[in-house]
């Protein structure tokens, strides 16, 4: 039930009630978290949302909860209104709901919406984070990776997301899951798949291109995106490939999806992470190319090493006193450890290994792992990386970050 011409707060005047119940609420939905002064059709300003009684205006029996003892002389203040859009007013309201929408569930839900909101509107402007989600299958497998979701990751970091909403509603968002070619496919050999895969990565990079070109990067050149936050789901290279077109100077956030949990929120750090190590693995001297296993999220084998790769120089990366296993990065600390593992190593070329043009990388690694291999890579001081997957049986090459060095 809306507030009427009667209702009162303290002797303050119904529209003084009802301007601070929109404001507790900060101008969203209490149930569905809508934001209610933006028409999604006209796209101006109007205000959709209702003042709704949590105990009825009155002890009337067609009053909404109204049997409640909650004195009459209280319901008309704010601790009793909640800010809802009209569909669920109306719902909450309907005779046939009242034994689900009871006081105490609509009390506590009042409750933790205006927390949250107090609590995200407290945070100062330096915890704020452009959020950039990119999603797409991984051999036929989606996702859910909603806005919502990151939101909830995020605010768990004690951050508040901003989706740059003069670009678009969602966001910076690289949607690839309607791209052709990434379906699963029965191939008689490797190589076969591999073409595809190509092909379907071709389409894919000019997608990712194409957003961080003109949604991300303005914000960065302007000043507006000074901490951005990355989500992402899809195949291994492309998310190397995402890393690498993240400007490194911008503090950068990766979040992981936790198969456990079925979640992208960092759980609360309980020691100092899985530290990892570089070891070199046999092959000839360094000369213009080199091999990088990353045995992280599971173990590649000597054998599964491509024939065409076997002679050269390689390296490994794995984790110290842990074994791999897919869950490994359970920690943000984790993940630290891993890219400032992967820097070094990149220096340590850059220093020891002059002539080296082009890294073969053979990846065992969570997602989020891959993005930060691409951010740790300089494409103009550091070899091209050539990103190998595993298609029909045995690793192949399918896709390549950074230019090839003369």
């Amino acid at each position: 039930m809306s507030t009427g011409s009667r209702a009162r707060g303290g002797g303050r005047s119904a529209q003084q009630v009802a301007l601070e119940v929109w404001v507790r609420s900060g101008g969203r939905c209490v149930l569905c978290n809508t934001y209610l002064l933006d028409g999604p059709m006209s796209g101006r300003t109007v205000r959709l949302g209702e003042i709704a009684h949590i105990v009825g205006q009155s002890t009337h029996e067609r009053s909404p909860r109204g049997a409640d003892p909650l004195g009459e002389e209280l319901r008309d203040e704010a601790d009793n209104l909640m800010l809802l859009c009209a569909q669920e007013h109306t719902e909450i309201d309907a005779k046939a709901t009242q034994d689900v929408f009871t006081v105490t569930w609509l009390r506590e839900l009042k409750q933790e919406h205006e927390d949250r909101i107090r609590h995200l509107t407290g945070l100062g402007p330096s915890r704020a984070t452009t959020v950039v989600r990119m999603v797409g299958p991984i051999h036929g497998k989606a996702v859910e990776l909603s806005r919502q979701t990151a939101a909830s990751a995020v605010t768990a970091r004690h951050r508040f997301p901003l989706f740059l909403e003069s670009y678009s509603r969602h966001g910076v968002e690289i949607d690839l899951q309607h791209t052709p070619g990434e379906e699963e496919t029965a191939f008689e050999d490797a190589l076969s798949a591999a073409a595809a895969s190509r092909s379907y990565y071709q389409q894919a990079v000019q997608v990712i291109d194409g957003v961080i070109k003109s949604r991300l990067r303005p914000g960065v050149e302007r000043g507006s995106v000074q901490h951005v936050s990355v989500f992402g789901f899809a195949r291994l290279p492309l998310l190397v490939y995402l890393g690498s077109r993240l400007d490194d100077t911008v503090p950068t956030d990766v979040y992981q999806r936790h198969r456990p949990e079925q979640s992208w929120v960092w759980p609360a750090e309980t020691g100092p992470g899985t530290e990892f190590t570089v070891r070199a693995a046999g092959g000839r001297p360094v000369s213009d190319e080199a091999v990088l296993i990353m045995n992280v999220s599971g173990s590649i084998g000597t054998s599964e090493v491509p024939k065409e790769l076997a002679d050269l120089r390689r390296y490994e990366i794995g984790p110290v006193g842990a074994v791999t296993c897919p869950d490994i990065l359970r920690q943000h600390a984790s993940l630290q450890h891993l890219e400032n593992t992967v820097r070094d190593f990149l220096a340590r070329l850059e220093s020891e290994a002059k002539t080296l043009k082009r890294l073969h990388v053979l990846p065992a690694i969570p997602l989020s792992a891959a993005v930060a291999l691409g951010r740790a890579h300089h494409p103009q001081v550091h070899p091209q990386l050539v990103i190998y997957e595993r298609l029909a049986g045995r690793y192949v090459p399918t896709l390549e970050v950074g230019p090839a060095t003369s």
